[in-house]
């Protein structure tokens, strides 16, 4: 039988789940800014739903609750309808979020990456 030490690094990955809150109140999780993400390249709420297995009706309720609050707009939005025409774009405030969330959650996954490596290895 192999040793663990072995086998471990080979089996185990190490995954986790961040998000940030304001004052204390969940605000956005990963798959808010894969949402907010799909909205800056799609331009639409219903495209950038699909996008990540949200409906319309889920998306305007997660934008709502986001502004509620931040208290401040996330999406600056245009009236379309069946006639087309319509979009969404962040506020340079969602931009910002958006921002800041991807870096550091870019920072933290490579932070833990590098720490699980030095615990497998012992």
């Amino acid at each position: 039988m192999a040793s663990s030490r072995l086998t471990l690094p080979r089996h185990l990955s190490p995954n986790l789940k961040i998000w940030l809150d304001w004052d204390g109140v969940f605000l956005m999780g990963p798959r808010y800014l894969r949402f907010l993400d799909a909205v800056a390249r799609t331009g639409t709420i219903r495209a950038a739903g699909r996008r990540v297995g949200w409906s319309y009706r889920t998306c305007l309720n997660r934008i709502r609750e986001m502004e509620r609050v931040l208290g401040t707009r996330v999406l600056e939005t245009t009236r379309g309808g069946r006639s087309g025409g319509g979009g969404a774009r962040l506020t340079p405030e969602a931009r910002r979020l958006v921002s800041v969330f991807s870096r550091w959650q870019r920072d933290v996954e490579r932070h833990s990456r590098a720490a699980f490596q030095r615990m497998v290895r012992r």
